[in-house]
């Protein structure tokens, strides 16, 4: 643990309650400059953060560089809990609050939590990290929307066959990105998004379309597209993917 806190008393204090409950004090700073140097030399598991402190970085501000650069979960400890300061400290990987002066029972309650809750979310940052690589090393092209049609992911495959890069699709409207016209007629065909959304839980699979890149190059393409739902049944979004359809 990195106990930031400049009254050097309460500092002792805290120190004394983490023996006790088995964890070890990596050090302790008494200003923002010397958390975040300190921080970056120990990568302590949390810092405790005291909100207040002196010299040209308040302790708000400390905790949103080390969140930032090496996220480290952040307890505050602070004797002010007016809207501002809570609003402010919510930006910067807040795990939890203590008021001070701290006491022993709810600092190993909320240390507890903090880690556990860190852990958890660390586990979830790493499944997405390994969907996301997954969708961008396979081959066909996928795209996801959110419910309103707008772009939240593109892999590479979709980015050449569109014509859109991840930079200029992403937060652009799907029909922005993905123009399709009828196989049969030649006239812009719904989009499948679209429909997913609109049914609910219904797919769409295995239907051939044009689909027009950015430059007006048209290929055959074979989409399938599924709805993204919550434990409620609400449609969050939709993820298509398409399929190059090779013609002999």
């Amino acid at each position: 643990m990195l106990v930031v806190e400049d009254n050097p008393v309460a500092a002792e204090m805290i120190r004394h309650f983490l023996r006790k409950l088995d964890y070890v004090t990596a050090g302790i700073a008494m200003t923002g400059e010397a958390a975040l140097e300190m921080a970056s030399q120990l990568k302590p598991n949390l810092a405790l953060m005291d909100v207040q402190l002196a010299g040209k970085m308040d302790g708000i501000e400390a905790a949103g560089l080390i969140w930032d650069q090496l996220r480290i979960p952040i307890v505050y400890l602070t004797g002010n809990s007016d809207e501002e300061t809570i609003c402010r400290a919510a930006l910067a990987g807040t795990y939890g609050y203590l008021h001070k002066p701290v006491q022993e029972r709810e600092l190993s309650s909320t240390i507890q939590i903090a880690l556990s809750r860190h852990d958890a979310d660390c586990r979830v940052q790493e499944k997405e990290k390994w969907l996301e690589t997954t969708l961008r090393c396979i081959a066909d092209a996928v795209i996801a929307a959110d419910s309103a049609g707008c772009v939240k992911f593109i892999n590479p495959a979709a980015e050449e066959m569109t014509g859109w890069s991840r930079t200029e699709a992403i937060g652009r409207d799907i029909l922005d990105v993905y123009r399709a016209l009828d196989r049969e007629t030649g006239q812009p065909a719904e989009c499948v998004v679209v429909q997913v959304v609109r049914d609910g839980a219904a797919s769409r699979t295995g239907l051939a379309k044009i689909l027009v890149a950015r430059d007006g190059t048209e290929t055959t393409v074979r989409e399938t597209a599924a709805p993204i739902v919550n434990a409620s049944g609400n449609v969050l979004g939709v993820v298509l993917v398409l399929r190059i359809e090779r013609v002999s």
